[in-house]
């Protein structure tokens, strides 16, 4: 560990160990424990200048002091540029998260440290250290992405810069897309745009410096799964050879650029294969017109069904070109608020609102004789319970069962066009992510014998709040399973599934799954078995009855728990 955070960047985030460097930044492990639960985050600190010789080249070559402090702040104007579009897809399961940064600019020479909080994930090299991908595996990194570049599309943003390098996993094996440019950026500002790395899956209409739209991205994935099918090497580079040479990576790049056609990729099946070659096809015209038709056949060939012809996909977003210009002019710089703080100048204050502090308690006063001992009833309960479920439970907060929570919550935000309703669903994210993450510290209450699990946490008060209650098929008036997810003791998702186990309609592996997202008691988003969305359909029918009975239902056996209790109104959630 060679870096330690100002007191100005956040105070309550120490940094454990560097887990990453690149030519332009390094990256921390960093820690924050609260209430005995311990979070961590990914800190990238970029440097600008980057080192001392690079500030001693601009001085050789500016005729004062000023010209080379405005040279860098533009430096770092396109950093915070490329920072600030990654909060576009905050939220979204297959972007890397960005929860925060600030800019610390120092006091005695020219200079500035760029810090960036992200989610912790792994990297994909580490991810594939000691493992072999197989087919499936690329599939789904291929699905993943592409589900990242439909957002990526709808927010009119190019990724350009997709290689292994900037993908990342999840503990949940999610794919995720991260490192929007920034890096890119700066090489291309302090050193022209270098060849080194990157253009090795770089469109050819970008390499050429012609203008170029959102399928440079679908080109780059394309050769991404090419090489994880061609084991690990890229187009027209030997497979026999052990010692690549330079002269042999410039090669095959000069046969790509030239539009040779590609070789097939080795380990691709026939399907596949013609999946990726359309996708790395020369001519942008003859690749896929959309991330959406990408991802569609790459499904086909996952599900084993006949390719998806391209008038199958709907809703395509026009894909406008756009001419190579430099970036300064394709996104207005953000206007930065000073301030100094112990001897540093932070350009950008924490915007990361706290969801906990935000909260406000809102608990109906209820004064019910013998509340006292029913609690401490329940409470010897759980003690009880706890011993003899305790392995069961352990199991059961290791299972696919939140994993289903976060992906179900997770990949329905990007969906919503209402941007009212995205925002209710960003909060019903932000719930299920604390719940999920938090499940096997919570108290409980039944088994699966009886029916029923309840889960439930305790507030510094001491009263109690309902997290999740799990209904199981013997216990359902439909013979499924019902998992109730409570904020505050009111209801705001509820995942209604079935398998094999439970219907012979439903074949070995598959489910039948309905998912409902609810504010204020009010169901906003219906998610049908079929992946159809039916958002606010109150003129519906259907929509507005399942809406009712599954919360009836949570109300039911959330009553049935007797949890109620006075809490005052000073009190927060801890």
């Amino acid at each position: 560990m060679d870096k330690q955070l100002p007191v100005s960047v956040w105070p309550e985030w120490k940094i454990t160990e560097k887990i990453g460097e690149g030519s332009f930044g390094k990256v921390y492990k960093a820690c924050r424990s609260e209430q005995g639960t311990t979070f961590y985050s990914a800190i990238k600190v970029i440097t600008i200048p980057s080192n001392p010789g690079e500030l001693s080249s601009v001085r050789s070559e500016s005729p004062n002091e000023q010209s080379v402090k405005e040279y860098f702040q533009g430096l770092v104007n396109e950093c915070i540029q490329e920072v600030s579009t990654m909060e576009y897809f905050r939220g979204n399961s297959h972007v890397v998260s960005v929860e925060d940064y600030k800019v610390v600019e120092y006091l005695d020479d020219i200079g500035w440290d760029i810090y960036i909080r992200m989610e912790y994930l792994t990297s994909f090299m580490e991810y594939c250290a000691g493992r072999a991908l197989t087919e499936d595996d690329v599939l789904r990194l291929g699905i993943d992405l592409c589900k990242a570049l439909e957002y990526c599309q709808c927010q009119n943003i190019i990724h350009r810069d997709i290689k292994p390098e900037n993908i990342f996993v999840s503990r949940f094996d999610e794919f995720k897309l991260g490192d929007f440019g920034i890096a890119r950026e700066l090489e291309r500002t302090m050193s022209g745009l270098s060849k080194k790395g990157t253009y090795s899956y770089m469109a050819p209409e970008m390499y050429k410096g012609e203008a170029y739209d959102a399928r440079v991205d679908i080109y780059s994935l394309g050769i991404v799964l090419y090489k994880l099918r061609n084991h690990n090497r890229l187009p027209f580079i030997s497979l026999e050879k052990q010692l690549i040479t330079y002269r042999d990576k410039e090669n095959a790049l000069n046969k790509r650029m030239a539009g040779e056609p590609l070789p097939r990729p080795a380990e691709a099946g026939e399907a596949f294969a013609n999946v990726i070659l359309k996708a790395c096809s020369y001519d942008r015209k003859d690749r896929f017109a959309s991330a959406e038709e990408f991802r569609v056949a790459l499904e086909s060939v996952k599900s084993g069904g006949a390719p998806v012809k391209s008038e199958h996909i709907h809703k395509k977003k026009e894909i406008h070109s756009v001419p190579v210009k430099n970036k300064s002019s394709e996104i207005p710089v953000r206007k930065r608020a000073a301030d100094e703080v112990e001897g540093t100048v932070v350009v950008r204050k924490n915007n990361q609102k706290n969801p906990q502090t935000k909260e406000k308690i809102q608990v109906k006063k209820k004064r019910q004789k013998g509340t006292e001992p029913l609690i401490a009833a329940v409470i010897i309960m759980f003690v009880a319970v706890c011993v003899i479920v305790g392995v069961f439970i352990w199991l059961l907060r290791e299972n696919a069962e939140l994993q289903r929570l976060k992906q179900s919550v997770t990949q329905t935000v990007q969906t919503a066009e209402n941007k009212q309703l995205q925002e209710t669903l960003e909060k019903i994210q932000t719930q299920a992510t604390e719940i999920s993450d938090n499940l096997n510290a919570y108290s409980w209450i039944g088994s699966e014998d009886q029916g029923k699990i309840s889960y439930l946490k305790q507030l510094s008060d001491g009263s109690w709040q309902v997290r999740k209650i799990l209904i199981y098929p013997s216990l359902s008036e439909d013979h499924q399973y019902e998992e109730y997810y409570y904020w505050k003791n009111e209801l705001f998702f509820a995942y209604i599934w079935a398998d094999s186990s439970t219907s012979d309609d439903i074949k070995d592996g598959q489910q039948k799954i309905d998912r409902y997202y609810y504010e204020d008691g009010k169901l906003v988003r219906w998610i049908d078995e079929n992946n159809r969305c039916h958002d606010n359909e109150t003129d519906n029918d259907e929509y507005v009855d399942r809406g009712e009975k599954y919360m009836e239902r949570a109300e039911k056996y959330k009553d049935e728990l007797n949890l109620s209790s006075d809490i005052g109104s000073g009190n927060t959630e801890k």
